[in-house]
């Protein structure tokens, strides 16, 4: 199922390409990622390229947009972790920006002192003979355009603040989705908890618009959260003896406003 979700009009020339996914299953995290598309001085970009499994919908909302994977002239990645980076072998003319903390963790990773098992054995070769640039804490790629270096999920994580009709959050997974923005907290962190929470703070209070790694995007509201994109997700198996391709899961949450469902929890214990 397509995820395509059309925001121009509200985000100026930011494109949500795949919208992310706040799912888990017992066999592990789904690790659908938002992908965004937009133009660093004139040449097309994406922040984060999600993985494997969803690479036929990149490929499609790349197309649905007159874009093959040879127009792609930059690649931003928010930090190493598979979902977010395995898709960069389609991308064989972008260069690479990330944080110089990111790659020293992920050499640390593959130097087996630290544990992370997100980050792919073969990150190094996705990087292999490509133009690479790396930044300390922060760095300005363009008109209205920073990368901050935003520290706890990974210790080199990264969001893209971006300057258009509100300032945008570009939250990669320093706030994977709206319950960690509703909490404060990273359910998530193979960096220090501390700066994962004082990540989140803030950008929340830089940000008007929230783009998180894994959710759709959102506006911070008294009592509750304005969400800017429906969330769809569709579910499908081939379980005997269920019919074939059998339609398992299908929701259709529309966007808008929804409260702080703890308030009324609160409400209900005074």
């Amino acid at each position: 199922m397509s995820a395509e979700i059309q925001v121009n009009e509200k985000f100026g020339d930011l494109r949500i390409l795949l919208s992310g996914v706040p799912c888990q299953s017992n066999r592990g995290y789904l690790g659908y990622c938002t992908v965004v598309l937009f133009k660093l001085e004139g040449a097309w970009t994406l922040f984060d390229t999600g993985h494997y499994s969803d690479r036929y919908l990149l490929l499609e909302a790349l197309g649905n947009v007159n874009l093959s994977p040879d127009d792609i002239r930059h690649v931003v990645l928010s930090h190493l972790h598979f979902d977010h980076i395995l898709n960069i072998s389609l991308f064989k003319n972008a260069s690479i920006t990330l944080s110089q903390a990111e790659l020293n963790y992920a050499r640390q990773v593959s130097a087996n002192q630290r544990k992370d098992p997100s980050i792919p054995d073969f990150w190094p070769i996705l990087l292999e003979n490509r133009k690479i640039h790396t930044f300390e804490k922060s760095m300005t790629i363009g008109s209205g355009i920073e990368i901050v270096q935003m520290p706890g999920h990974t210790p080199g994580s990264s969001v893209m603040f971006y300057k258009g009709p509100f300032l945008i959050a570009v939250c990669g997974d320093a706030i994977k989705n709206s319950w960690e923005a509703l909490t404060g907290k990273a359910a998530i962190c193979f960096g220090n908890p501390h700066q994962a929470k004082e990540s989140i703070k803030n950008i929340l209070q830089t940000a008007s618009v929230i783009i998180p790694g894994h959710d759709r995007p959102f506006m911070i509201q008294k009592g509750g959260l304005e969400f800017l994109a429906p969330f769809q997700w569709e579910v499908r198996g081939n379980i005997f003896p269920k019919e074939q391709d059998g339609l398992i899961l299908s929701m259709n949450i529309p966007s808008g406003f929804y409260s702080d469902p703890r308030q009324s929890m609160e409400r209900a214990k005074a």
